[in-house]
C-alpha cells in the first residue's frame, strides 16, 4: 500500500501543530518508499535551506528504513548508492527523518528540518504519531 495524499497531509499537519507549539519554523516532507515526493509545506519564517534538507532526511529515512540520524547510515550504501535522487535532493545523514512502517514494511518517511536536531525529531515524531493514532500504519 503507498502512502496517500491525506494520510500524509494528516500527518503534516501533527507536525506543523508541533513546531507551533515549540515554536520553531520548518519544513515537513513525506515521501513513499521509493523517495517519490507525497507532500510537502514550509512553514512562514522557515529558512530556504529547510526545504531540501527535510526533502533529503526524508528520502535518507525512506531509502535506508531507518532514523535519517541513524549512525549507521553514514557510509552505508544507501548513503553512498545516491547522492541525488529524484528532485535533486541529497540524502541527509542528520537527525529529523523517520520512516513510515506500516504492516512491517517501510511505506515512505517523513523529514524535519528547520530547528535543533531534537526540535526536528520532536516534530517529525508527532507526524509519525498521526498516522499510527489515526490507524494509518
Amino acid at each position: 500500500m503507498s502512502i496517500r495524499l491525506a494520510e500524509a497531509n494528516r500527518a503534516i499537519q501533527a507536525t506543523l501543530a508541533k513546531a507551533h507549539n515549540l515554536a520553531v519554523n520548518i519544513s515537513v516532507t513525506v515521501c513513499d518508499g521509493d523517495g517519490r515526493l507525497v507532500a510537502f509545506q514550509r512553514m512562514d519564517g522557515a529558512l530556504a535551506e529547510a526545504n531540501r534538507a527535510s526533502i533529503g532526511k526524508a528520502l535518507t529515512s525512506a531509502r535506508s528504513g531507518r532514523p535519517s540520524g541513524d549512525e549507521s547510515i553514514a557510509g552505508s550504501e544507501y548513503f553512498r548508492a545516491a547522492t541525488v535522487i529524484g528532485e535533486g535532493a541529497p540524502l541527509i545523514g542528520r537527525p529529523g527523518g523517520l520512516p513510515i512502517i506500516r504492516a512491517g514494511q517501510v511505506e515512505g518517511a517523513l523529514g524535519v528540518d528547520g530547528a535543533t536536531d531534537d526540535e526536528d525529531v520532536e516534530c517529525a515524531l508527532a507526524g509519525i504519531d498521526a498516522f499510527t493514532s489515526s490507524g494509518i500504519s
